[in-house]
C-alpha cells in the first residue's frame, strides 16, 4: 500500500511540475513569429504538432523521455506521435470538454490532422493558437479531442 500510495504522490508531483500559463505565454508569442532557436516543419508537411511541443515545453513538460518521437530540439513533430506520447504520460483525451479544460491545454481535430494549444475556453468555445495555418485566439467548439493531465 505505501508503494501505492508513493507513486500516486509522485504522479501528482509530475505533473504539477506543468505550468499552463507559461504554455498560454509562448503561444501567443510565438504563433505567427516562429521560434528561430527550433526547426520549423511548415514546409515538410506542417508545423502543427511541432508548435504544440514547443508551448508544452514552455509550460514545463519534459517531453524528451519520449524516446523515438522526439526530433533533436526535443519537440513531436507528427500529431499521433503527440497524442501518444501524452497518453504514455497519462494524459487523458475526450471528444467532449472535460469537467477542468483550461487553456495550456492541447487539443486536436478528432481527423488526427491538426495539433493546436488552447490559450482560453468561453463555454463550449475553444480559444486557440496555431501553426502551419498560423493562428493567435481563434476559436473553435467541435469536432476537436481535448487532451489534460
Amino acid at each position: 500500500m505505501k508503494g501505492i500510495t508513493l507513486l500516486i504522490l509522485l504522479g501528482l508531483a509530475l505533473s504539477s511540475n506543468y505550468n499552463p500559463d507559461n504554455a498560454i505565454k509562448y503561444a501567443r508569442t510565438y504563433c505567427k513569429n516562429y521560434n528561430s532557436k527550433y526547426y520549423n516543419y511548415a514546409k515538410d508537411g506542417g508545423d502543427c504538432a511541432n508548435f504544440v511541443s514547443q508551448c508544452l515545453k514552455a509550460g514545463g513538460l519534459n517531453l524528451d523521455d519520449c524516446a523515438g518521437w522526439v526530433d533533436y530540439y526535443g519537440c513531436l513533430p507528427r500529431v499521433s506521435d503527440l497524442q501518444s506520447c501524452l497518453k504514455a504520460k497519462g494524459w487523458h483525451s475526450s471528444n467532449t470538454m472535460p469537467r477542468g479544460f483550461r487553456g495550456g491545454y492541447p487539443i486536436f481535430l478528432q481527423d488526427g490532422s491538426h495539433a493546436m494549444i488552447a490559450t482560453g475556453v468561453s463555454g463550449s468555445t475553444v480559444i486557440f493558437c496555431g501553426h502551419t495555418n498560423d493562428r493567435c485566439d481563434y476559436t473553435i467548439s467541435s469536432g476537436i479531442t481535448y487532451f489534460y493531465p
